[in-house]
């Protein structure tokens, strides 16, 4: 007969691990929907990252409220074409309902310089302060870092020969295959 105590000691900490794993995922997740709603600028997607009294830090000295946030990001972002942001390593320092996450990412925009496009490259880091409120996961404060910036020659003509290239509306591929509201939670 298994020893009860040391049974239930083994469900608790296996849950305990669960809880851990679950929570650093759904904080991941987060992460991942921001950036996917600045690539395909899609507001909601963007938003569902963050908790709705959340304040950010992103290319200014100080933090504005989630909404302006947004305004100018879907301003900047709109000018812009065929971009990309990409989240590389997240660590996560997890506190209960509290957790600080660093994620590195690089963007790239082919941006609107004078009479040209070029290639606006950022490497930047993102310092998130996380709650989780009413079980669910989500930035209370960002701050964006700049690592370093690249501006380079934008022309892109291999780009223009593929049949199928990504779009930042919904003709993109990835927005008509799932369904209406997808990455919003």
């Amino acid at each position: 007969m298994p020893d009860i105590d040391k049974l239930s000691a083994q469900v608790e900490s296996l849950t305990a691990q669960l809880e851990d794993l679950v929570s650093r995922e759904q904080i991941r997740n987060c992460i991942y929907r921001i950036n996917r709603g600045m690539d395909r600028i899609d507001r909601e997607v963007m938003a569902s990252g963050f908790h709705p009294d959340a304040v950010v830090r992103w290319g200014t000295p100080d933090a504005v409220d989630l909404n302006s946030f947004l305004d100018t990001a879907m301003i900047m972002q709109s000018k812009t074409q065929r971009v990309q942001h990409l989240v590389g390593q997240i660590l996560i320092d997890l506190h209960g309902d509290e957790a600080e996450v660093e994620a590195y990412e690089i963007g790239r925009h082919l941006t609107p310089m004078g009479e040209e496009m070029k290639d606006l490259i950022i490497a930047s880091r993102y310092i998130d302060r996380f709650a989780r409120r009413d079980g669910k996961w989500g930035i209370v404060h960002r701050s964006k870092v700049a690592d370093w910036i690249r501006v380079m020659e934008g022309s892109d003509p291999l780009y223009d020969m593929v049949p199928s290239r990504g779009l930042r509306d919904d003709q993109d591929l990835s927005v008509q295959m799932f369904r209406t509201g997808a990455f919003r939670d």
